[in-house]
């Protein structure tokens, strides 16, 4: 039997899975950014910040999960050839990936006696989709006509504009306290949820009776319901919004203490409040679409794209035949993303310059959880040179990380990596197992 929805994992694989704080800020001496990850962390003098950019990328499955080596070609988990019990043994209840990027326009701080005050401005975008397990439990075992639950299949875009003031003070010669409060102003979000899912399946065919909710909002376009009530999505230029799509609060939290000469500990939860949201169109979808796909998948298949062409007509037939429906316009508050991190670092007494340490992190976001702990060596030689190296575990498996932060005159450059350990796809960047990843590169000025 054919079961092209496998094709939907494409979707999954095709793309390279801000929500984690930087960690290795803590740990770079030079580094002017380090509030960011705790507010209570301060600089001696003050600074200018010509833009920061970061990526994150997490997903909680890799290509293994869905392509199983078979002689000297690879397939899809729904192959004949494939136990269920080997391929939904792989999956997880949920499967999801989430992109964040962070961009900081301009940062400013100053140093006011034992204060240290920061203002900020900054983009944020994330976007992310979760498929349940039981969709691959249908297609891999079968089924007649039934009605299914799967409001667990989604996708989300949000994308707000930050504004920042951050404060810190020494308390005393061992420990600071900082806060950071934050004005969120939405631009952009959107979020579509699968409710039902009525499948027939026949040898050469599925056919496919879908609903979904969705709801969307721009401050840069309107979508404007037809004369019949349907929802265009073809965005015009012509109907631009001129104010916010939400608007909301959040606060930073942190204390930095020196116990005992060398060693530091920081605690700091950062990004706890949420948006609230306009969502001036709402949608109500429902229709039906058919299958009919392919049965093997060769590696060079994979490597020649055909499986993300395949999918891309399958997709547009499947949108072509959901038409939005338009209900009343929902307003609602939803949280962002926050972390909790924990560190703590200590100097070697014969060589200050090294430094040994440790991380915890905790993100709370909708879904996707997520939890990790590293290992940390820092070397902080000159005013002008720090690296940093750490390797721990999370949630998904082993992560390590890398970071650098070099000055020349009064210009410091800070790049970091980190990644998880499972290879990719030859010729591909697909990763093979869940991965968490994340990119920093940034850029300030001394004052």
């Amino acid at each position: 039997m054919k079961k092209t929805i496998i094709l939907l994992t494409a979707l999954l694989l095709a793309v390279s899975a801000r929500s984690q704080s930087f960690q290795q800020a803590f740990f770079l001496d030079g580094y002017r950014l380090g509030y960011r990850y705790n507010p209570a962390l301060q600089n001696q003098d003050g600074f200018l910040s010509v833009g920061q950019w970061e990526n994150q990328n997490r997903n909680n499955f890799g290509a293994a999960s869905f392509l199983y080596p078979r002689g000297d070609e690879l397939v899809t988990g729904l192959h004949s050839s494939v136990s269920a019990q080997e391929f939904l043994g792989n999956l997880k209840d949920d499967n999801y990936f989430n992109n964040s990027i962070s961009f900081n326009l301009v940062s400013y701080g100053w140093r006011k006696e034992k204060a240290y005050h920061t203002l900020e401005a900054g983009f944020r975008a994330s976007y992310s989709a979760s498929f349940p397990k039981e969709i691959f439990t249908i297609l891999k075992l079968g089924t007649g006509e039934s009605h299914y639950d799967l409001g667990g299949l989604s996708l989300g875009e949000k994308a707000f504009v930050e504004l920042a003031y951050g404060y810190s003070r020494k308390l005393s010669d061992y420990i600071s306290v900082g806060a950071r409060a934050k004005l969120l102003v939405g631009l952009e979000a959107l979020s579509y949820r699968l409710t039902r899912l009525d499948l027939t399946l026949s040898e050469s065919i599925y056919e496919a009776r879908l609903e979904a909710d969705l709801d969307l909002t721009s401050s840069l376009n309107k979508i404007t319901p037809t004369k019949d009530g349907y929802l265009s999505l073809n965005l015009s230029s012509k109907d631009r919004w001129r104010l916010p799509s939400g608007g909301g609060l959040a606060v930073d939290l942190g204390v930095v203490a020196t116990p005992v000469e060398g060693l530091t500990l920081s605690a700091s939860i950062v990004d706890l409040g949420g948006i609230f949201w306009y969502y001036g169109n709402a949608g109500k979808s429902q229709g039906t679409t058919t299958f009919t796909g392919m049965d093997n998948l060769s590696m060079e298949e994979i490597q020649e794209g055909k499986i993300g062409n395949q999918f891309q007509d399958e997709l547009d037939a499947l949108l072509a035949s959901l038409k939005l429906k338009s209900v009343n316009n929902r307003t609602l508050l939803e949280a962002i993303p926050f972390n909790v991190n924990l560190a703590a670092k200590y100097q070697l007494p014969f060589y200050r310059a090294l430094a040994l340490g440790a991380t915890g992190n905790y993100v709370s976001m909708k879904g996707m959880n997520y939890w990790e702990a590293r290992g940390v060596l820092a070397w902080n030689p000159w005013n002008w040179l720090g690296v940093t190296a750490n390797a721990g575990s999370g949630e998904h498996g082993a992560v390590w990380g890398a970071a650098i932060n070099v000055a020349f005159k009064k210009f410091r450059l800070t790049a970091a990596y980190c990644d998880g350990f499972g290879g990719t796809i030859p010729y591909t960047s697909t990763p093979l197992k869940a991965n968490n990843k994340m990119l920093t590169i940034g850029l300030t000025y001394d004052l």
